[in-house]
């Protein structure tokens, strides 16, 4: 057995003493799922580690000798690995099977074997994502900076602008959405918060000052009513849907605050809060002709100036093609 599974092993020979006491060294062996050989090994590691243990008719722990029970029902232990599942699609970010194998370890077999047999029948397809494989240094130093309050200098490239400047961060949150890791922090050169894809930072430093969090901005979620990643000045917006559109967004939820309501003809009014033209009117045009922008005027100018470049880029491959022979693709029922 490797070395690294020697602690959760140790860890469950004193919860099978704690919870059973007086199993003899052979039941002690078959409840662990190791050989009598082992058995003995871990007894002795246990008396030179200093656990109260002593054999009476079986073996015990001293009255005054408490270990906190860390097993898992099979909601638990399914919820762990299932979370599992999807930072495995990190790309080697995380050590996550070493993880997995740890909490496996402390389960009792027989929900092991349920565990198990559930795993290779569970499986999380992930979207388009950044490659974070070698970025492992980068989320330990970002993870170290939040822990100790410690500014940050980092080489960031610019998408908008397509080119790399240094900054000088606090770093508040850490979020991953829709694929990607952000870091949201106070960048001092713009001075104010900013979000941060951790994949463009090319370099990150951390450095000795320390800084305060505003504790108004640790208690309240990073995004607020931001329609995706990127934050501004909040406002409302109302969609119309059609077809099978509508229905879609009838059994979707895309943001705590939204709100439906229900008209003739089958259509849906689709009400929100966003912080970005831009990002909503990206989700607005995933919809094609089943979707309308009733208000803000802004966003549906955003959304039509779109469709119209669209419309002259395709009208220019368009001759001699039928708009009607373009069939829907498959849906997800």
């Amino acid at each position: 057995m490797p070395k690294g599974d020697r602690l959760p092993r140790l860890l469950k020979l004193i919860h099978t003493i704690q919870n059973h006491p007086g199993l003899s060294s052979e039941e002690l062996a078959r409840e662990c799922g190791i050989g009598s050989r082992q058995i003995f090994r871990d007894l002795r590691v246990l008396d030179y580690a200093g656990v109260p243990l002593y054999n009476d008719n079986g073996y015990r722990l001293a009255e005054n000798f408490l270990l906190q029970d860390i097993s898992f029902s099979l909601d638990e232990a399914l919820s762990l690995l299932y979370g599992l599942k999807l930072v495995e699609r990190q790309k080697a970010l995380f050590p996550v099977k070493r993880v997995k194998e740890r909490i496996m370890a402390l389960l009792p077999r027989g929900l092991r074997d349920e565990i198990e047999n559930l795993d290779g029948r569970v499986d999380v397809v992930a979207g388009f994502s950044a490659d974070y494989s070698m970025k492992g240094d980068l989320f330990r130093n970002l993870n170290l900076a939040m822990r100790e309050s410690k500014r940050i200098e980092l080489e960031y490239y610019c998408f908008s602008r397509d080119d790399s400047n240094v900054r000088t961060i606090d770093p508040y949150h850490l979020i991953f959405k829709d694929g990607f890791w952000y870091l949201v922090g106070l960048c001092h050169w713009r001075k104010e918060q900013r979000q941060f894809r951790v994949d463009r930072i090319r370099k990150l430093r951390v450095l000795p000052e320390k800084f305060v969090p505003p504790p108004e901005i640790l208690a309240a979620s990073p995004l607020g009513a931001a329609w995706g990643i990127e934050l501004g000045e909040v406002f409302q917006f109302t969609i119309r849907f059609w077809g099978e559109s509508a229905r879609f967004v009838r059994e979707t939820q895309f943001h705590p605050e939204q709100q439906l309501w229900e008209e003739a003809g089958g259509t849906l009014r689709f009400t929100a809060k966003g912080c970005n033209l831009a990002q909503v009117a990206r989700w607005v045009l995933t919809f094609g002709g089943e979707a309308e922008v009733l208000k803000p005027q802004s966003l549906r100018q955003m959304v039509v100036r779109q469709l119209a470049a669209g419309l002259e880029r395709y009208s220019r491959e368009a001759n001699g093609c039928s708009l009607t022979s373009v069939g829907q693709g498959g849906m997800v029922e």
